[in-house]
């Protein structure tokens, strides 16, 4: 019963986000996340020492990030993080595709979460970046993992890298890794936002993840794209092959 009613909270706070931006000017927030994904990125590269490890970042197949914040639901209480996810694709990264992240539960949020400013998510394999762009649901109390930091052995190399997503928690300078495995997190959705992406792109945000240039790209509002500069300029590495998840006939650009 517990679980039915944390999935009400996640649905009807999701809903809340999303018809408080049709209030918005349109694509602001959008350009605010990109932007804000593109410094968070940034700054997390910069840690070195106590950052994500080199070796992790270069096998991920797709990042998102996703600024949170608190919202009280009588008894309920939920999590809210809109943000954005760009996937690895051929020679560089995806358009960035515009996701709302959220859980909730009963009573207040367990420390470690309700402390949280911005959930980074790192997708490990084709698998979970499957699941986005194929629409099913992720359940990520049994495919998510906290994310090591700094110097890891070989063996948490493997360990971290057969996983299928990796969750950090990003705040006041500070990265670590974190559960959503916790009794908050009741449970967890991650949601479309195609208010934005379909207008933005002419395409629903799982199919985004496929595309590195839209058809409208010198019609793109400032700012749109700047986590995917933040991540073409930072994690450089290029996928030899087409993945399994870029559309075969999508604008690519390329």
């Amino acid at each position: 019963m517990n679980r039915v009613k944390a999935h009400l909270v996640i649905l009807l706070s999701l809903s809340i986000v999303a018809a408080g931006q049709k209030t918005q000017p349109k694509f602001n927030d959008a350009i605010k996340r990109s932007e804000a994904a593109a410094e968070t990125i940034e700054r997390v590269i910069g840690l070195s020492e106590r950052g994500i490890p080199k070796q992790l970042i270069e096998k991920a197949a797709a990042i998102g990030v996703f600024p949170c914040k608190k919202t009280d639901l009588l008894i309920e209480h939920a999590v809210l993080c809109p943000g954005a996810i760009s996937a690895r694709i051929e020679n560089g990264w995806s358009l960035p595709s515009f996701f709302r992240f959220g859980g909730g539960g009963l009573g207040r949020p367990d420390s470690e979460l309700g402390e949280s400013s911005i959930i980074i998510l790192m997708f490990m394999g084709k698998e979970s970046v499957d699941s986005l762009t194929d629409g099913r649901a992720i359940k990520f109390d049994k495919v998510s993992v906290s994310g090591p930091v700094g110097s890891i052995t070989t063996a948490q190399i493997t360990e971290s890298a057969n996983a299928q997503i990796l969750v950090y928690d990003y705040r006041k300078d500070k990265l670590r890794g974190i559960s959503l495995r916790g009794n908050f997190f009741k449970g967890v959705g991650l949601v479309e936002d195609n208010n934005i992406n379909t207008p933005l792109y002419s395409m629903k945000g799982r199919e985004a993840l496929g595309v590195k240039n839209a058809r409208n790209s010198s019609l793109l509002p400032s700012g749109i794209l700047s986590f995917q500069d933040s991540l073409k300029k930072n994690l450089v590495r290029p996928i030899v092959s087409r993945p399994k998840w870029a559309l075969p006939n999508s604008p690519s650009g390329c």
